[in-house]
């Protein structure tokens, strides 16, 4: 687990902080206070969450994307310098086999920041009781010092800071 690499503020040494941007409009919440113990424990490392009325989902950065799973509403994308980074709507969606999740995108396609990941029904998901909530972690922290969530309470898509790395 990677949980450690949530920082509460810059660390006083690093050699670089890479600015990442919201996948979606909404307000900033930390993962431990996400409603799922495997989410708030860290167990797809460090990140954030977005309490949302979104419905289209953005890449951060410029990516290839390395897993879709519908059934989770959820995205794996890598960027050019290395992060996996996980992006997931709703939670517990399993039981709606992908139903109002839509991509048009393919396994090992390239896309371009600010790109449309994929979109959902956020009034339809709401009356099946998932809470609209978008969480972004981070596969493979371990080269990081560490992640800086933002201090904004809320942040747009693709234009404001969402998390800041630091290397």
């Amino acid at each position: 687990m990677l949980i450690e690499k949530q920082l509460t503020k810059p660390p006083e040494n690093f050699k670089k902080a890479i600015p990442i941007a919201a996948p979606v409009s909404g307000h900033c919440i930390l993962l431990q206070h996400v409603n799922d113990d495997l989410i708030n424990a860290g167990a797809w490392g460090p990140g954030m969450a977005l309490v949302t009325a979104s419905s289209k989902v953005v890449s951060p950065f410029n990516a290839t994307v390395v897993k879709i799973d519908p059934l989770d509403y959820s995205i794996e994308i890598k960027s050019s310098f290395g992060l996996k980074c996980r992006i997931k709507y709703g939670l517990h969606t399993q039981m709606l086999h992908g139903a109002q999740f839509l991509t048009q995108l393919k396994r090992g396609e390239k896309i371009k920041a600010g790109a449309m990941l994929f979109s959902v029904n956020s009034a339809w998901l709401k009356q099946q009781g998932v809470e609209n909530i978008c969480i972004m972690t981070l596969l493979n922290a371990t080269a990081l010092l560490g992640v800086l969530p933002t201090h904004q309470k809320f942040v747009d898509a693709y234009s404001d800071t969402f998390i800041t790395l630091y290397i």
